[in-house]
């Protein structure tokens, strides 16, 4: 293949080449699924294992406030503070799911009111609200979100359209698990307050990858897993509770939190468990911090979406992008369609045939692609992944297209 021009100097890429080298992902290959879950880098490991070392030595005392308390409390600290949000309403869960449960088993709906979500919310989402919908007696109502929208108004439109005097909660993400759009929080925040409604966020793709204030944009609650984009250990996760909620809402799994307390930590990860990979939350955070998460990593991860998605356009006949262009509604994912294509079948080709991950997921009723690329990605690995999937169309139509 030819040889494409690339915007970065060579400075900039021996820069990144090095960073690559701090994670553990295998040679030769192409790892373009970060949006599922992303991998550690070696000193944030490195440290996690440290402090394992640790508490094995002594572990009554060591995973004690005396030894690995202080330094989970610092994590919390630190996330609060990378999410625009005080600490006090922090919890550290496990994951985005988790997190969710938070107010989707602890809110009490009325009978005969409704929850709002959009089509497009994480599976497990939908599902845990639909239960609680059905135990609770009321509706879940669906959004039709536009693919791609033209501009963050016609998200918050199409919220408005289909909110009741009836909706009691309101849920949407941040980052579109499905697309990659980034929605208006501020905006459809004051949407759902205005209606009288509770905003609940799915922000487990927008840590790590897009700015996030929770405080200033007024969310009831917000959920994000960290092990994502952040790239924090595996099973880490934080939902953030506003000061109403902290210590009237019950614990969706209860022990000793039961009593009323003022701390986001009543919704912790309960019982005993391994707090080394809430400590590592901090080290990851430090991790990207001490790269440079805003004058160095976004940027470079925006160069490199952006650069993915024109060579789409460019190069891959039959394309359709289903992400908006620019920062404002799009960030560190990259979704596309190509009708009449067997998704499923070409990420299967590409991981068994050339050690390319991708994803394929669907947005509302529309199959997509949907390619995660973060800093320990090249924009070599973008022209791997191009070059192939254009030799796999031309080369596996009768394979690859469903209609052939």
């Amino acid at each position: 293949m030819a040889a494409r021009e690339k915007p970065i100097s060579d400075e900039e890429r021996a820069f990144w080449a090095d960073i690559r080298r701090q994670f553990y992902l295998e040679d030769g290959v192409t790892f373009l699924q970060g949006g599922s879950v992303g991998p550690s880098a070696k000193p944030v490991i490195e440290q996690v294992i440290d402090w394992l070392r640790q508490v094995e030595a002594n572990p009554l005392y060591n995973q004690r406030e005396q030894v690995m308390g202080s330094r989970v409390e610092a994590a919390r600290e630190k996330a609060a503070h990378f999410t625009g949000a005080s600490a006090k309403n922090v919890a550290l869960v496990l994951n985005t799911t988790m997190g969710m449960n938070v107010p989707a088993r602890g809110l009490p709906l009325q009978p005969g009111g409704e929850v709002l979500m959009s089509d497009q919310e994480y599976p497990s989402v939908q599902r845990m609200w639909e239960h609680m919908a059905r135990t609770q007696h009321v509706l879940v109502r669906k959004v039709p979100l536009p693919t791609p929208p033209d501009s963050p108004r016609e998200i918050v439109d199409a919220f408005a359209a289909h909110i009741t005097p009836r909706t009691q909660v309101m849920v949407f993400s941040h980052v579109y698990c499905t697309t990659g759009l980034v929605a208006p929080v501020r905006e459809l925040t004051a949407l759902a307050h205005d209606r009288g409604a509770v905003a609940v966020v799915d922000g487990a793709h927008a840590v790590g990858m897009v700015p996030v204030d929770i405080e200033a944009w007024g969310c009831d609650f917000y959920a994000s897993s960290t092990h994502k984009w952040l790239l924090a250990p595996k099973g880490t996760g934080i939902v953030y509770v506003a000061d109403p909620y902290l210590s009237s809402l019950p614990a969706p799994i209860l022990g000793y939190n039961t009593a009323p307390f003022s701390h986001a930590r009543r919704f912790d990860v309960t019982g005993t468990h391994d707090t080394t990979h809430f400590a590592g939350l901090g080290a990851a955070i430090d991790y990207q911090q001490d790269i440079g998460w805003e004058d160095r990593i976004r940027p470079y991860c925006l160069g490199l979406a952006r650069y993915l998605r024109e060579l789409v356009e460019e190069e891959i006949e039959g394309a359709r992008m289903t992400v908006p262009p620019g920062s404002e509604m799009s960030g560190f994912l990259t979704s596309f369609t190509i009708d009449g294509c067997s998704l499923h079948r070409i990420v299967q080709i590409m991981w068994e045939e050339y050690r390319i991950q991708i994803a394929a997921t669907r947005a509302g009723d529309l199959p997509v692609f949907r390619i995660s690329t973060h800093f320990y990605d090249s924009y070599e690995d973008i022209d791997r992944f191009i070059d192939a999937l254009k030799t796999v169309l031309a080369t596996r139509r009768d394979e690859v297209f469903e209609d052939r």
